[in-house]
């Protein structure tokens, strides 16, 4: 428990991360409000409902006049919102760019006029697109964006270190591709996918298999926001943390291996006509010696975890748009296109839980 209680506003918290960053923060001893569109719902929130220190509100972040009263007492604010994953991101570049890049810096702007000084946001190791090193990539290496998501998280980033100073203090974490159990599940994810196919007796589909990524479990990833929240401001403001451990870079066929050691008689078919060209190696040795952050979660745990979730749940459709950011993206744009507005559970505007 902290000595004193402190007020963290989570952008996006009703997502797969951020619910459970929510709950991660909430254990801490923090009190948490969940800003969020609900594009995938807000049931991920259900069972803290009743805790006396989180509050949920579903808030367009980009209506300063809706925001600004939901972030008085705030003494940090955590951007986990937005549209995630390169398919539903390549859907419509003005859409994603309104998502994911004005809308983080609307709500950065807010929070420098409020006097908000810590900002974590959360970026992507996909900003390194791809490489041909053979050493594991730093914060220092260059990066080569392949996508509407990856550019414009790396755009994030440069606008949000610019606007640094003695009252505005950001932090970077590239965090790398996640995986793991969360409350608002995903089945977009290649870990996750894999093991749900796998677990219904599908046949994994692998494009390519020899592409190298690194990989970090969703509740590993939630600790590395906190352990931010509790560090000397002076050893994270304006710094770029790669997250994630080099214990968990894999090459996407190793991942469909272990799928395979975990769920016998799996079959794999490899796609050679498409090839996702991402392909990179991640060091996280700052993040190690800088913070003393470890993750706690290997690939082969994540992999047994959400097949004995989906034992539990029984019967649950993974196909489903909830599960799928591209799918539910796609559903959203069709009905800008249609009637200039987004209807339903998502009227309240851009920023959505997508991460």
């Amino acid at each position: 428990m902290l000595n004193k209680m402190k007020r963290v506003a989570v952008v996006g918290g009703a997502g797969y991360l951020g619910s459970t960053l929510c709950f991660h923060l909430l254990h801490l001893g923090y009190e948490v409000i969940s800003i969020d569109a609900h594009w995938f719902g807000d049931e991920a929130l259900d069972s803290i409902r009743g805790n006396p220190f989180f509050t949920s509100r579903q808030v367009n972040a980009l209506h300063a006049d809706d925001v600004l009263p939901l972030l008085g007492g705030c003494n940090a604010v955590v951007w986990v919102a937005g549209l995630v994953g390169d398919p539903a991101c390549d859907l419509d570049a003005g859409f994603t760019y309104g998502c994911n890049y004005r809308s983080t810096l609307t709500l950065a702007e807010i929070c420098k006029w409020l006097g908000i000084e810590r900002f974590i946001f959360a970026s992507s190791c996909s900003v390194y697109g791809q490489s041909n090193e053979t050493m594991h990539l730093t914060e220092e290496s260059p990066t080569n964006p392949l996508s509407f998501y990856a550019r414009d998280k790396l755009m994030c980033e440069r606008a949000l270190r610019a606007m640094s100073d003695e009252t505005f203090r950001p932090t970077i974490l590239r965090l790398s591709t996640l995986f793991g159990w969360s409350n608002r599940m995903r089945f977009d994810l290649v870990v996750n996918v894999l093991t749900a196919k796998a677990c219904k007796g599908e046949t994994l589909e692998i494009c390519g298999g020899g592409q190298r990524r690194p990989f970090l479990h969703v509740k590993d990833a939630a600790r590395a926001f906190a352990t931010v929240l509790s560090s000397d401001p002076g050893l994270v403001t304006k710094e770029i943390f790669n997250v994630g451990t080099n214990a968990n870079n894999y090459r996407i066929i190793d991942i469909a291996n272990f799928v395979c050691s975990e769920i016998p008689d799996t079959e794999v078919r490899f796609l050679r006509d498409t090839i996702d060209r991402r392909d990179y190696d991640v060091d996280f040795s700052k993040i190690s010696e800088s913070l003393s952050f470890k993750t706690e979660y290997s690939v082969p745990q994540g992999i047994a975890e959400i097949r004995e979730k989906l034992l539990q749940a029984n019967g649950i459709n993974i196909a489903d748009s909830l599960y799928i950011n591209e799918k539910t993206t796609r559903r959203l744009i069709s009905e800008i296109r249609q009637n200039g507005k987004l209807s339903g559970s998502v009227s309240s505007g851009l920023i959505g839980s997508a991460a």
